[in-house]
């Protein structure tokens, strides 16, 4: 009781404390001019959401790379146009005759682009493999004459985006978004490496058809470098390995082939035949279910915290076939420019190539980022009322940026999303949390120095603008 109180008592502390240009500005000035930032690419900005009016800034309308911080883009659109209870629907049917306790034909799950099916950040939703079963038991079916097909057609081949870098693929954040997607497209590979050879490679869970390749080069450095052909699905091990045992958490490249395989060994085990037999298309089709995913606001809150670019790039394709497009990026991203500059936003420094930020053409100024973090400052969704600052991590509870702010009064009280890959370090996020007054930026690319040292930098930054008692 005492230390909730304190908690609260702390929080109106925060809310109390008025954020000034002159100090804003003179924190900004002092982080830019540092002689670590004398080559690089980077803006800061800081405004007060209630009346828009920026209380610091320097080079608002340079476009940086903007890695993950992309995500915030997207499931802001997707907030809009999709709505907050939103869920992907994936239907079952039943091609064929039932005669009895037997389908004399083929069970049929139709992808839809949810990216949640057996995802093990979604434990306590209905997993479509019992689901299936426990409707097929209620029906009294017991023996599927046909086979498990899933119907992957409604995205494009390939998965991934064009953009992307091609090293990216293989690892399990740059795992493509398929119209049937299953245990978050990734897999985990295994092999013992000794004198440049690999034994005993195999993946967890194992996905038939996926190939492991080895190209390892002679000597016993760790340097493995991990491809991915999508063609011939394998994963392809070059470079130089240690003697070691070695686990790589990897991007699946047909999740439909492993659900298939999943269900009907399920249904073997669970009583009911699956025949395997190569049956005539039937005319008839019955609809079993149709299986439902958590609602949009779990989805945003679970891909910002975790940065999933899968999950993201699964809302940007839902966006364009929400608005009749393809289903491909750059319509989803041609709906998010039209959304937003309906909006009164101005969109033309925003140059985005895909939903979650991973394709390093992706860059905006910290402008747009706080105009629209303005903007949705208190949009409210669904019977829940939540906003987009409800869903993102906050420092001190899910998320940090350096090691200085979760010791100060302002841990718990700022509201982040982060974006980094090489040479790129990004945040945008709210102040207070609870309650958002002003909005900030800060993209930084191309510095001197180490990353964490650059991270501590951005906390003394917050903490000179928001926390001036410090």
């Amino acid at each position: 009781m005492v230390a909730t109180l304190c908690l609260v008592l702390m929080g109106a502390m925060v809310h109390a404390r008025e954020v000034t240009p002159q100090r804003t500005q003179k924190a900004i000035d002092r982080f830019v001019d540092d002689p670590l930032m004398r080559h690089g690419s980077l803006g800061v900005m800081v405004v007060d959401v209630k009346t828009g009016k920026p209380l610091g800034s320097r080079n608002t309308n340079l476009a940086c790379i903007t890695a993950s911080t992309m995500k915030t883009v997207t499931s802001s659109a997707a907030l809009e146009l999709l709505g907050a209870d939103y869920s992907f629907q994936t239907p079952v049917y039943l091609d064929g005759e039932i005669h009895g306790s037997v389908l004399k034909g083929n069970l049929v799950i139709v992808g839809k682009g949810d990216p949640t099916l057996g995802s093990v950040f979604f434990k306590d939703n209905l997993d479509i493999v019992d689901e299936i079963i426990a409707t097929l038991s209620r029906q009294g079916i017991n023996q599927i004459d046909g086979k498990v097909i899933v119907d992957n057609s409604l995205y494009y081949y390939p998965a991934f985006n064009g953009d992307w870098c091609a090293d990216d693929l293989a690892w399990d954040f740059g795992m493509g978004v398929h119209a049937l997607n299953y245990c978050d497209n990734r897999m985990r590979l295994i092999f013992d490496s000794h004198n440049g050879k690999v034994e005993n490679a195999h993946f967890v869970p194992n996905v038939p058809g996926v190939e492991i390749v080895n190209r390892l080069r002679p000597g016993n450095a760790d340097n493995v470098v991990v491809l991915l052909e999508y063609a011939h699905p394998s994963i392809v091990l070059t470079g130089t390995a240690a003697d070691t045992t070695y686990y790589f958490d990897v991007a699946n490249p047909t999740p439909d082939v492993l659900l298939v395989d999943s269900l009907t060994r399920t249904l073997a085990a669970s009583g009911i035949k699956v025949g395997n037999n190569v049956l005539p298309q039937s005319p008839q089709r019955w609809q079993l279910l149709i299986h439902k995913s958590p609602v949009l606001t779990d989805i945003i809150a679970s891909l910002l915290e975790r940065s999933d670019n899968m999950f993201t790039e699964a809302l940007l394709r839902a966006i364009a076939v929400h608005s009749g497009r393809e289903p491909v990026d750059r319509e989803g991203v041609a709906v998010v420019d039209s959304l937003f500059t309906a909006r009164g936003l101005d969109v033309s420094g925003k140059f985005q190539y895909d939903g979650s930020g991973l394709a390093r053409n992706n860059k905006a100024p910290v402008q747009f980022f706080v105009d629209l973090l303005t903007y949705m400052s208190n949009r409210r969704f669904g019977p829940k009322q939540l906003r987009l600052v409800d869903l993102m991590p906050r420092i001190g509870v899910n998320a940090r940026i350096g090691s200085l702010l979760p010791e100060t009064a302002l841990s718990t009280h700022i509201a982040v999303k982060s974006g980094s890959m090489r040479d790129v370090q990004c945040y945008v996020g709210y102040y207070p949390a609870e309650d958002p007054k002003y909005a900030w930026a800060v993209l930084v690319n191309n510095w001197h120095g180490s990353r964490p040292d650059l991270k501590n930098m951005i906390d003394r930054l917050l903490i000179n603008v928001f926390d001036p008692e410090h």
